[in-house]
């Protein structure tokens, strides 16, 4: 029995890495070509001035 819920764990830990990509491209993203991250949306990312951090009493 314990055998078997090991297996299950193991199964699962595979199917997870899979469909992350860490055996190649995720299948989610097949047929795709990626954009260089110089191609996307920098104009829509706006940098502020830092919060400080809140007064301790």
């Amino acid at each position: 029995m314990r055998f078997l819920l090991i297996l299950a764990v193991i199964a699962n830990l595979a199917l997870l890495a899979y469909g992350q990509g860490f055996f190649g491209p995720p299948p989610s993203e097949q047929g795709r070509t990626p954009r260089p991250l110089s191609q996307r949306n920098q104009q829509m990312l706006t940098l502020g001035a830092p919060i400080p951090p809140a007064a301790t009493p």
